[in-house]
């Protein structure tokens, strides 16, 4: 015969019902009650906005809210972490713009767990664009190597790199090989130049090379910009000179390796409709708000915990300012 009602479980007897949950056994009169619930009160809902407000600056540190709060600052960390590791589960990385692109390139080299760590930054812009998309980055171990970025660019889609037209770096050697391997235009960074000349010769008028310091600025500037093709090779002559007889060691091999890569510093004049910018300080700046970021933690614990902020903090930002450069 079949049972139409349940029966229980310890005496296979009839059940009586006492509200919406509550049930007793009429033959042991034991009671127990279904659809059971963790005991204590309910767990707090984890948000999101939790870390985008620390990312926005509304949270200044954890030890600051800590104080305010008058909790522990470990109960804030675990806290924040757990928004974190939402943020990355249900936040996707922005939609590449079609058409044409132009990569700018940096790494970001910190030191976690007693050792040295790499974060390899690729952005993409589109050539008509102001603004570049971040991509995931590429996080290893060690200093920045030419390897490194091979590793790197394998990562990136093969779509994205498909439709690169130009690379955007400081002259690293990884980057630049990997650019000539893809035969993409490279147009390396004014601003590195710039300061690694300042290291040896100083404008400054207390400067010791005054004179040298203000002939090497003269012309490689022009270098940088004119697009009299006379006037460039004349600049490119004595800058040589002042490579061979330059009392600085350091500063010939920059001349030296200038005059010879010169045309890399010049490709946004012989590639205007790139719009090519002259610096990677999109990149730097990329940088700036990762150590930022860093110091506002005051370190990183673990490598784990290191690669998901600084992978939460470039899905949080999307894109950076990237804007074009056009010699007047």
């Amino acid at each position: 015969m079949h049972k139409k009602h349940e029966k229980s479980v310890c005496c296979k007897r009839k059940i009586i019902r006492f509200g919406n949950r509550r049930r007793q056994c009429v033959g042991c009169e034991r009671t127990w009650r279904v659809w059971q619930k963790k005991t204590g009160r309910k767990r707090k809902r984890i948000s999101i906005k939790f870390v985008e407000s620390f990312f926005k600056h509304e949270i200044s540190s954890m030890l600051y809210l800590s104080r305010k709060k008058k909790v522990s600052e470990t109960f804030v960390q675990n806290k924040i972490a757990k928004s974190r590791d939402l943020f990355l589960e249900t936040t996707s990385w922005p939609k590449i713009p079609k058409g044409d692109l132009i990569i700018v390139a940096d790494a970001v080299v910190e030191v976690v767990e007693k050792k040295w760590r790499t974060v390899y930054l690729i952005l993409v812009r589109g050539v008509n664009e102001s603004d570049a998309f971040i991509l995931p980055p590429i996080i290893l171990d060690g200093i920045e190597t030419s390897p490194g970025w091979h590793q790197a660019f394998i990562g990136v889609d093969s779509g994205i790199l498909a439709r690169a037209k130009a690379v955007v770096s400081d002259g690293h050697r990884g980057i630049i090989l990997e650019a000539l391997d893809r035969g993409w235009i490279i147009q390396r960074c004014h601003f590195h130049l710039l300061a690694a000349i300042q290291s040896r010769r100083s404008r400054s008028i207390l400067t010791r090379h005054k004179d040298e310091s203000l002939l090497t600025f003269k012309h490689v500037d022009i270098v940088l910009k004119c697009r009299d093709m006379d006037l460039v090779q004349q600049s490119l002559n004595i800058l040589e000179e002042i490579s061979w007889i330059s009392t600085s060691r350091v500063l010939r091999k920059i001349l030296c390796g200038f005059v010879t890569n010169h045309k890399d510093f010049r490709s946004y004049i012989y590639h205007p409709n790139l719009n090519l910018p002259v610096t990677n300080n999109t990149a730097e700046s990329l940088a700036s708000i990762i150590a930022d970021l860093k110091r506002r933690m005051r370190g990183f614990p673990t490598m784990n915990s290191f690669a998901k902020w600084v992978t939460a903090l470039l899905k949080f930002r999307q894109t950076i300012k990237c804007n074009k450069y056009q010699p007047s």
